[in-house]
């Protein structure tokens, strides 16, 4: 591996460990709390968030080691299917926003749910 090629690597895995590191505490506070299905959705919709993010970073890999190797014509033919990707780690990722969301939304309405009727 080219010394530049492991620059950029670091880079991109740099500018997305802030996300990741958010995304393994919440796992782990999610982990903590008592087994429910909304817990499942939660947890679930954190790995999924945490997969597309990896993703993302070996997706945005690939045109540079092709780069590296002097594969510039399969980058031309590669450059539909590479966006065809970022449109499904879109997807993945607004899945999990919205499984979140929807869990801590279900969550929120139990206790106030519970909280009135007490």
């Amino acid at each position: 591996m080219n010394m530049e090629l492991l620059i950029s690597v670091l880079g991109m895995t740099a500018t997305r460990l802030p996300i990741l590191i958010a995304l393994a505490v919440s796992v782990v506070w999610v982990i903590d709390t008592p087994r429910t299905a909304v817990r499942d959705v939660a947890l679930w919709s954190l790995i999924l968030l945490a997969v597309a993010t990896v993703a993302g970073l070996v997706l945005n890999l690939v045109p540079m080691w092709m780069v590296q190797q002097g594969n510039y014509e399969s980058i031309r033919s590669l450059s539909m299917w590479l966006g065809v990707g970022h449109f499904v780690l879109g997807l993945l990722n607004a899945v999990g926003v919205v499984l979140l969301v929807w869990a801590l939304t279900r969550t929120l309405r139990s206790r106030h749910a519970t909280a009135a009727a007490g």
